[in-house]
């Protein structure tokens, strides 16, 4: 394995040899939020527990966002025919 093949697959978890990658595609694929689920799907924070901070991290960043994607799609109004309709104002933009 080349260093830059190493590099791009960084092992967060030392005791499991398991990925941040891996780690946060089983956070989004699960939509985990504990770090109990975390270790469930993948063995991540199983051992020593010394990953667990960079677990959690990984498991808000994916909150927040999941967060923020609800919010932004809560807010748009339909730019459909009843959307037009039914838009206050009489704002058709």
């Amino acid at each position: 394995m080349s260093k830059t093949s190493v590099d791009k697959e960084e092992v967060i978890c030392k005791c499991f040899q398991v990925s941040e990658e891996t780690i946060r595609n089983s956070i989004s694929a699960g939509d985990l939020d504990s770090i109990e689920g975390v270790t469930k799907a993948c063995e991540a924070g199983g051992g020593c527990h010394s990953c667990h901070i960079l677990i959690q991290f990984y498991i808000d960043q994916y909150q927040q966002s999941k967060k923020a994607v609800l919010q932004s799609t809560k807010g748009k109004k339909s730019s459909g025919f009843w959307g037009k309709l039914f838009r206050k104002n009489g704002s058709t933009a």
